[in-house]
């Protein structure tokens, strides 16, 4: 452990010294640039995280805007489906009891059905299969289980309770209802092997040992949750059309800004190197014996004085030749 701590250290440190190494090797102008341009740099690059970019626990506010509408999508959803499928059920139920109070009716007003002429009577059947729903229907039978009423006529004649194996939760529903109202849901497979939730509510006829059956697929009302939650995916796919379109126009907006930024920086920079770059050229020159040159190097504060500097030791630097030159002819003459 102590080896790899060495190890990391010794690699950072050097790290380090490669690039103080680095920056030794740049020009002034070029570390004016760079300081100057790498933290507007990564300011952007932070605004562009916070606006575009999920890191860890932080999210962005393009993910933010987008789960937000998701939650309230699934939100709304879920609400809609709920009630929807609340009403569903009082659909169903308003069926099964008008189904059965009709056929209470018709028995009063025709006393003589019964056994195998109730169970032929064609405008009986009429009012014991009748639609609930898109695909869902009535059926009678007895407080046996006994199918007397179908939409399907293979059913007709048999005992309910012999699909306990198949279909347990429906046996389930069928027995609660044999005495009293009474309704439940059971999985319904299709013939593509898709299961589906059904919801049945039985209602016995009053004074026979009938009991109506209305079911129906519950989720045939729950379409229009449904349809919301496809708006909602629509609002989504146009929210992140439009939020992609500013992304790139903020990219763009970003890269002309930080394109000019360097430019204004290198213009900053250049006009405030060329007097040093100049005093400097001077200096060279006034020490290969150049005395003549003139140094009129207007810049700011520090740079005129710097100038004023140089102009100084270059009249003295020259002062001091002429009298040496001077003294050096006097004593020639004198010898």
């Amino acid at each position: 452990m102590i080896d790899k701590q060495k190890q990391r250290s010794g690699f950072f440190h050097r790290m380090k010294t490669s690039l103080r190494q680095r920056m030794n090797q740049l020009g002034l102008q070029e570390k004016l640039m760079i300081g100057i341009f790498v933290p507007i740099l990564v300011a952007f690059l932070i605004i562009t995280a916070l606006l575009f970019v999920s890191v860890g626990p932080f999210v962005s506010i393009r993910a933010l805007g987008s789960d937000s509408l998701k939650e309230l999508g699934s939100a709304s959803v879920r609400e809609s489906a709920a009630s929807l499928n609340k009403l569903g059920e009082q659909i169903i139920q308003a069926r099964a009891e008008s189904v059965a109070k009709q056929i209470e009716i018709y028995l009063e007003l025709s006393p003589g059905l019964t056994g195998a002429s109730l169970i032929n009577d064609p405008r009986l059947k009429e009012i014991a299969v009748q639609r609930v729903g898109e695909t869902g229907y009535t059926a009678v039978h007895n407080d046996k289980g006994i199918n007397y009423f179908h939409v399907n006529p293979k059913i007709v004649g048999t005992d309910l309770h012999g699909l306990a194996n198949k279909l347990p939760d429906f046996v389930k529903v069928l027995d609660a209802g044999l005495r009293k109202p009474a309704g439940g849901y059971y999985d319904w497979t299709d013939v593509d092997g898709k299961v589906r939730p059904k919801y049945m509510f039985s209602v016995p006829v009053e004074g026979t040992n009938l009991v109506v059956a209305a079911t129906t697929y519950i989720d045939e009302f729950g379409k229009p949750a449904g349809t919301i939650l496809s708006k909602v995916g629509q609002m989504q796919e146009a929210y992140s059309t439009r939020y992609r379109n500013r992304f790139l126009l903020f990219l763009v907006i970003v890269l002309a800004n930080l394109g000019a930024l360097l430019s204004v920086i290198y213009a900053y920079s250049s006009s405030a190197i060329r007097p040093i770059r100049l005093l400097s050229d001077v200096a060279d020159r006034i020490s290969m014996g150049d005395l003549d040159v003139t140094v009129n190097v207007e810049g700011e504060v520090e740079v005129a004085r710097l100038a004023r500097s140089i102009e100084r030791m270059r009249t003295s630097m020259k002062t001091a030749i002429e009298r040496f030159e001077g003294t050096r002819r006097h004593v020639v003459v004198r010898e």
